[in-house]
């Protein structure tokens, strides 16, 4: 198998192996994504007689801890085309990504496996759990304050700058290219004096709720929900007031300091400084921020 990173030819097929791995991602929404994220250089693949089989996108990032930044390669849409699974092609594109982005300066790779037992998988070529998340349902305020004006609407440049503002401070977190940050929030990220979020209605058809009595409830989901020092409540008025038929809200979140929260996202150390990040874990809660599931 050839491993080489994609080109433009590359695509018709790059889109045919993640429909045909990912049954669940509609022909639009991959669309999407490609158009958005089909950059030279962020896409490796592996070809048999000349044809892309197995691929992965190596999206770049930077972790922002107190010690300086670590660039980083996000691990995703990684698959092989069914028919040629099992002759460990993956396992050798993946070795040929970490080779190739550790020569380029990166220190450590990242992925959120798609299912849970994917997770022992990745482990055999080198990750660990790392990032964590907050995945929950909060009610909103009712009836919301309606003197106030609601969250301002943003773009992928300014939504990139304002979800970096509502981060600092952190001990460790993902800062991501304003491409991927605008994709993450498929254009509903906003802001209030409180903080970011990106999400919203988009969601509904497959988060909303029920009522009691079995009615369709309005329901939303928010990716990212990144309160600042104090913000909570006005984020949580602020939404009530963009929504105000939504009862409750459901969103991922940065865990608190001393608070218990589940594996989010598994990092790959590519060097010593990298290797060092999972001594401080607990107290740092590193948090990763979309996964573009």
């Amino acid at each position: 198998m050839e491993i080489a990173y994609a080109e433009k030819r590359d695509r018709p097929a790059a889109r045919e192996i993640w429909l045909a791995c990912f049954p669940d991602d509609s022909p639009e929404t991959v669309d999407f994504f490609l158009d958005r994220l089909w950059n030279p250089g962020w896409c490796l693949v592996g070809r048999v007689q000349g044809r892309a089989v197995s691929m992965a996108f190596l999206l770049p990032a930077e972790l922002v801890t107190e010690e300086g930044l670590l660039p980083l390669r996000y691990v995703f849409a990684a698959a092989t085309l069914p028919v040629f699974q099992g002759r460990g092609y993956f396992g050798a594109l993946l070795r040929r990504a970490h080779e190739l982005v550790k020569a380029d300066g990166v220190q450590a790779t990242f992925l959120r496996p798609a299912e849970p037992g994917l997770a022992v998988y990745y482990e055999r070529f080198g990750y660990r759990p790392y990032f964590t998340c907050v995945d929950e349902t909060v009610d909103l305020p009712h009836p919301p304050a309606l003197n106030r004006p609601c969250a301002d609407r943003l773009g992928g440049k300014t939504a990139a700058r304002c979800r970096d503002a509502a981060l600092e401070g952190r001990n460790a977190w993902v800062r991501w290219p304003a491409p991927v940050v605008e994709l993450s929030a498929y254009g509903a990220g906003w802001l209030t004096d409180g903080g970011y979020a990106a999400g919203g209605p988009a969601e509904m058809a497959v988060l909303g709720e029920y009522s009691p009595a079995g009615e369709k409830q309005p329901g939303l989901f928010f990716r990212e929900w990144i309160a600042k020092a104090g913000g909570e409540q006005a984020m949580l008025a602020a939404a009530a007031r963009r929504y105000p038929q939504a009862r409750s809200l459901r969103r991922r979140r940065p865990a608190h300091a001393g608070e218990t929260a589940p594996p989010f996202g598994w990092l790959c150390p590519l060097s010593e400084r990298a290797e060092t990040l999972f001594c401080t874990a607990d107290q740092d809660k590193p948090y990763m921020g979309p996964a573009l599931d």
